[in-house]
């Protein structure tokens, strides 16, 4: 087990939608800071990353949410880097609200990559000793993610904004992606329960992205299904469930 570290944070309305509720973008946004809060503490922030020529990369999320916050609320974010091995690096993220109710679960699956060679890179322990990780010799594999077979599709550039210190689109980034060609409609009657999201390429400046989608309705139930890709290479995929806005206590 590692070391939990805790964030506090109060929603701001740019973090929301029309409804004043927080966006799945801002909320991993938001986690992915606590986390480099807590690097930063242990001497293991950017600059160290980088002055030993890798970065840090999200290679899948898994979330589970009982609700997403609204505009002014005032959270607890949490992190434990859990456990790791020579490639991956296990991370969870739970947010609170003000009376101690989980709101959201995030695990995440980290890995580090070479800058030149845009390789994965073995972890080494030496990095990893701060958190207080649990090393482990297994690779801990997700479940996997049901293909598109039959969606709609919009099409996305890469500008300058959706960039980050890597160089290719920021993870938080892709949420609005896969969201975004669902349509007005669909979001404002709908809520995302679980979210699995994995990253199989980078995106860089410039690039046309398809991001195509597939819905599986069952009653008040709906999955989505997702494929961002790039000249007919995926670089992400999304299997989503959702749940209508006023079936919710």
């Amino acid at each position: 087990m590692g070391l939990v570290y805790e964030m506090p944070h109060e929603v701001s309305y740019y973090e929301c939608d029309l409804t004043g509720t927080m966006t799945v973008s801002m909320l991993v946004a938001v986690a992915i800071k606590s986390s480099e809060q807590q690097s930063a503490l242990f001497n293991r922030g950017t600059d160290y990353i980088h002055s030993i020529g890798l970065n840090w990369i999200i290679t899948d999320y898994r979330i589970s949410l009982e609700r997403l916050p609204k505009v002014g609320e005032k959270l607890v974010f949490k992190t434990e880097a859990k456990t790791y091995n020579r490639f991956f690096c296990y991370r969870n993220f739970w947010v609170f609200d003000q009376k101690g109710n989980l709101l959201v679960e995030i695990e995440s699956v980290f890995a580090l990559m070479n800058q030149t060679t845009r390789k994965l890179a073995r972890v080494q322990d030496e990095i990893i000793a701060p958190y207080e990780s649990e090393k482990q010799t297994t690779i801990k594999r997700m479940e996997s993610i049901l293909p598109v077979e039959k969606g709609e599709s919009m099409m996305m550039t890469s500008q300058f904004y959706d960039i980050d210190e890597n160089k290719h689109v920021n993870n938080a980034v892709y949420f609005q992606w896969l969201f975004s060609p669902l349509g007005f409609d669909f979001l404002t009657t709908f809520v995302p329960t679980k979210i699995r999201v994995r990253f199989e390429k980078e995106i860089l400046y410039g690039s046309q992205s398809q991001s195509v989608f597939e819905k599986r309705e069952e009653d008040t139930h709906i999955t989505t299904l997702h494929e961002i890709s790039v000249k007919d290479e995926i670089c992400c995929r999304a299997q989503i469930e959702w749940k209508k806005i006023e079936t919710l206590d």
